[in-house]
């Protein structure tokens, strides 16, 4: 498993927190497609298909 940036750390804590991409990229300023890039990397390097399991596997590596 590869570690999360720290921008794709701080997106996954949001993503924790029931946020939509379009919420997360007005918090920070950012496009929604950016969000879905970084979601999709996420996906990618915790070996996930969902976000489900991106946030169990996250809570089990203690990424958040």
């Amino acid at each position: 498993m590869t570690q999360p940036a720290k921008r794709e750390k701080e997106i996954l804590n949001l993503i924790a927190e029931g946020l939509t991409n379009n919420r997360i990229a007005g918090n920070l300023f950012i496009s929604p497609l950016t969000v879905d890039s970084h979601r999709k990397n996420l996906l990618t390097k915790l070996n996930v298909n969902n976000t489900v399991s991106l946030i169990r596997v996250a809570i089990e590596n203690r990424l958040i």
